[in-house]
């Protein structure tokens, strides 16, 4: 295969969650010798909140000396931004090699067994087999959707499991409540291993992790809300202070502090572990920890704003970095998926937009640039529907106010960024 091919075949698998309990996953695994059992984990789960940790745990433990892997989904940049080693891409005609040999075990697997591989699973034992191909210290692995009968949750142990902020997301799947939610969330903790969690929690949600706690005799960790202090330190930047350490932030706002006590508590962890971690090194790898599309300052002037946030607890988060740094008046681009309540989350986005373009998408659950114009019609004066995401950008920056905003999907991030990048 050539690296298009083997991308092509990759978003060619099924996207659909199955119900054989990872049968052909672990077929799968199998067959390529088990990379994911000689490997080391943080495993983290959570609605919102799950790339900024590993990313920052990631960084952290580069900045101590470790060689360290990384999956996230989606991925905003690039295709191979979804396998990180030490914040450097999978080479892609590696990953075109890879991807040649798990297709041959994936047609083996369907004619042997009649089990069908699902995208999100091929890309999970990729990353395994590079991982363990290039011998990682340890690895900061993201959930793709729950916890509990995710595909990353064939590995037998972690060393932490951290889970992020729980709130209403693929609720098909996951269930109504946010006590379903977190059961499934919570289906990651292993037994006897730590787990930490968000500071803020619901209440709901946290009942439920505690109880999972409990029952796997795992020490539950909860950064203290009361020891955790936050200030605006400067135009787009806030300052944290935790445990006696002081870091000026990669990202901006609260959410984003209380992301980042998770990391230090989960590196606090590792030291009992006997991973030597300074407290410089904490400072410095949250510091300089970059990722993409999370409230990302693309330029200051004129101000050009890119977010995936793409859930109401996502875009409460902007909300309050735009209200705690007086941003009003923007030129907005819009795009949504159907499920993600997108009435609510345009009513909300109102006070702070002058003008919006709507955008189409990625995705089958996309509505069109049309659909999304007239659910906005009511909130707005001004409300343009656009054929293109890049037509709608050119479009904003001839007509900027006080900035410029693109939100609403990691889709929508991932097809502006690098065309953004060339208006900057």
């Amino acid at each position: 295969m050539t690296y298009q091919q083997a991308v092509e075949y990759i978003h060619s698998r099924p996207r659909l969650k199955n119900t054989d309990n990872h049968k052909a996953m672990k077929k799968l695994l199998s067959l390529m010798g088990n990379p994911q059992d000689s490997l080391k984990y943080i495993h983290i789960a959570g609605t919102n909140g799950k790339g900024s940790c590993a990313s920052m745990c990631a960084n952290v433990l580069k900045e101590a000396g470790y060689k360290v892997g990384m999956n996230i989904s989606p991925f905003v940049t690039d295709f191979t931004e979804r396998f990180q080693i030490n914040g450097d891409y999978i080479p892609q005609d590696t990953l075109a090699d890879i991807t040649t040999m798990v297709k041959k075990y994936q047609e083996q697997i369907e004619e042997e067994d009649g089990l069908h591989l699902l995208e999100f699973e091929i890309v999970t034992a990729i990353a395994f087999y590079w991982f363990a191909q290039e011998k990682c210290d340890i690895v900061c692995l993201e959930v793709g959707i729950g916890g509990l009968l995710d595909s990353t949750n064939v590995i037998k142990d972690c060393l932490v499991a951290c889970i992020m902020n729980i709130s209403y997301d693929h609720t098909n799947i996951l269930g109504e409540t946010l006590a379903e939610i977190a059961y499934q969330k919570a289906g990651i903790i292993k037994p006897g291993r730590p787990v930490v969690t968000y500071p803020a929690q619901d209440g709901d949600a946290l009942d439920v992790i505690i109880k999972s706690a409990e029952q796997n005799g795992a020490n539950l960790v909860i950064p203290d809300k009361n020891k955790i202090k936050t200030s605006v330190s400067g135009f787009m930047e806030s300052t944290l202070e935790y445990d006696n350490l002081k870091i000026i932030q990669a990202f901006t706002g609260i959410h984003q502090s209380y992301n980042a006590t998770v990391v230090i508590e989960t590196m606090k962890q590792l030291r009992n572990y006997g991973y030597i971690i300074t407290d410089e090194n904490i400072v410095a790898g949250i510091e300089t920890t970059v990722f993409p599309a999370r409230i990302e300052i693309l330029s200051r002037n004129p101000l050009i704003i890119l977010d995936g946030g793409h859930n109401i607890d996502g875009v409460t988060a902007l909300l309050n970095v735009l209200k705690e740094n007086s941003i009003t008046g923007l030129t907005a681009v819009w795009a949504s998926l159907v499920d993600k309540e997108p009435e609510k989350i345009i009513r909300m986005m109102a006070p702070y937009i002058d003008a919006l373009y709507t955008v189409p998408v990625f995705g089958r659950r996309a509505l069109t640039p049309e659909q999304l114009a007239e659910m906005a019609a009511p909130y707005f004066k001004n409300v343009y529907s656009a054929d293109s995401v890049q037509q709608a950008i050119d479009s904003a920056i001839e007509n900027l106010s006080s900035g410029l905003l693109v939100f609403g999907s990691l889709y929508l991030a991932s097809d502006a960024r690098n065309y953004l990048m060339t208006k900057i």
